[in-house]
Order: C-alpha cells, then sequence, then structure tokens
C-alpha cells in the first residue's frame, strides 16, 4: 500500500474504522469500490458526481466532504459538482440543500 493510500486510508474515518477492525476486509471493500467507480457504461466523472449526490441525500457530512475532495481532485469542476449537488437538495426537498451547500465548504 502506497503512503498516499494509507493517507487516504487515515483521513477517511470510514475507511480507518474498517482498517482497524478488519484489514482484509477494508482491502476486499477497496478492490470493490474501484471495479463498481472505474469506467464502465458512466464514466468514472459520472459516478463520482452520482456518489456525492447520493452523499449529500443519505445527509453524511464526513462523506460529502471526501467525495468533495475526491470530485476535485479528479478534476471535476466546482460548477459540476454544484450542479450535482442541487439535484439532491432538490430531491430531499429544501431541507437537503443546507447540506448540498456543505460542498462550498471543502477546502481545494
Amino acid at each position: 500500500m502506497s503512503i498516499e493510500e494509507k493517507k487516504h486510508i487515515n483521513d477517511v474515518s470510514p475507511l480507518r474504522f474498517l482498517s482497524a477492525v478488519n484489514k482484509e476486509a477494508l482491502k476486499e471493500f477497496t478492490e470493490l469500490r474501484s471495479v463498481i467507480m472505474g469506467e464502465g457504461v458512466l464514466t468514472s466523472k459520472e459516478k463520482l458526481l452520482i456518489a456525492l449526490a447520493c452523499t449529500i441525500a443519505l445527509k453524511c457530512e464526513s462523506c460529502i466532504e471526501n467525495h468533495t475532495k475526491e470530485a476535485l481532485k479528479s478534476g471535476i469542476k466546482m460548477e459540476e459538482i454544484l450542479e450535482a449537488a442541487s439535484v439532491a437538495g432538490l430531491v430531499c426537498g429544501g431541507s437537503g440543500f443546507s447540506f448540498a451547500s456543505m460542498v462550498l465548504e471543502v477546502d481545494e
């Protein structure tokens, strides 16, 4: 595992937890995520935006931060993130916009 991968695991609390509980489970989860989030009928970019919208709909603050950072790091523009976030906010009704606005708080 690279230094960057270890840092990512330490920065993302669910991954840090899974690593502490069972390193093999973390490995399997990481492999599953790679397969699902890789290129397919949908592009990886589209999948990242869907994942971000889902985390907003689920109202998971740490997930919103992590997915926003990942999207920005992958080259997705803030305008695209905001549009995906607005769709999630709309789907959740007005309260969803409170969580959609959290993408504005993430430091690049």
